[in-house]
């Protein structure tokens, strides 16, 4: 026999299913959760957005929305079935990597440009621009998947920022064409590493990008700027960093990168040959924790400074 629970999320599946096969229905629909939303506990909010996430809407009523990113910078994201940024929908706080936004929310102030590897749809892309907009500060942003690229230019366009510079590229330890692969069904998962892409799903789409040699990133950054770079490369993190060692050594750049366990050794061993002199910090949600070495930790980042406890 079907529990009351049960029952409950089958007719919201219905329910939905049914109102996301009309297009105006949908739109009127979406408005009217949105508008609710902010009164329904974070419980019944996240109940709701379950259950709206189980159906497909049209891409038609998918409009930007009001986001809240960290303590209190408010972006335009367009919400994509099947993906994180769904959650956008509804408008209001979207909580994502929360550590993350912790941290930038209180640092950003101390840079003048940021290098972001491994940008995706842009939800720290926003977040950065819109902060380092008020000093004067500037993005610059790398993605080489196309459809990820699509939808970091529609959220950049959608909040008009004119402090950011996008590349449709991956970057690599060489400028070549290399191959990239996405998982089905999971946009935010799509790597250089084969192996890595296959742990989310076994069909693959594979396609050759560009991928542009890290030392020409000196290129970019003007001297006596205020660097921070951002690694978030989906497992190829280790090879990034050891070939940023160029771009390392001429601007002393703080360093934020996604640490996952199977690849924390490898990092390490990059972190010892292209940032010899750099202190390590696990980045949690009570501040930063100094490691003798880089270690996975449940909300994955950490951070890489030349400065001790900065």
């Amino acid at each position: 026999m079907m529990s009351d629970k049960s029952f409950l999320r089958e007719l919201g599946f219905l329910l939905h299913r049914f109102i996301a096969a009309v297009p105006l229905l949908a739109w009127c629909y979406l408005g009217f959760c949105r508008s609710v939303a902010s009164r329904l506990s974070p419980l019944r909010r996240q109940q709701l957005l379950n259950s709206m996430a189980s159906v497909r809407w049209p891409d038609s009523v998918l409009c930007p929305q009001r986001v809240r990113l960290g303590v209190a910078t408010w972006a335009r994201m367009y919400p994509h079935n099947g993906e994180f940024d769904f959650a956008a929908v509804l408008g209001g706080q979207l909580r994502y990597e929360e550590e993350v936004f912790d941290f930038l929310d209180q640092r950003l102030s101390n840079y003048d440009l940021v290098i972001e590897i491994g940008a995706n749809a842009g939800v720290f892309t926003l977040f950065m621009a819109l902060k380092l907009a008020q000093s004067g500060g500037e993005v610059m942003s790398f993605e080489p998947s196309a459809r990820a690229y699509a939808r970091l230019m529609q959220n950049v366009s959608a909040n008009d920022l004119q402090n950011v510079t996008l590349f449709n590229a991956a970057v690599s330890d060489e400028t070549t064409f290399a191959m990239f692969h996405e998982p089905e069904g999971h946009l935010t998962n799509g790597s250089l590493m084969k192996s890595f892409a296959n742990q989310f799903s076994s069909r693959l789409k594979a396609a050759p990008v560009l991928a542009i040699d890290a030392a020409k990133l000196n290129d970019l950054v003007k001297p006596g700027l205020r660097l921070l770079i951002k690694i978030d490369v989906e497992g190829f993190e280790a090879p990034v960093l050891k070939a940023l060692k160029p771009v390392i050594e001429t601007h002393h750049p703080d360093i934020l990168l996604e640490v996952l366990s199977e690849f924390a050794d490898q990092i390490e061993d990059s972190v010892k040959i292209a940032a010899p002199g750099y202190w390590r910090y696990a980045v949690t949600s009570h501040g930063l924790v100094k490691q003798k070495a880089l270690q996975a930790h449940a909300s994955r980042d950490c951070f890489l400074s030349m400065k001790d406890t900065p």
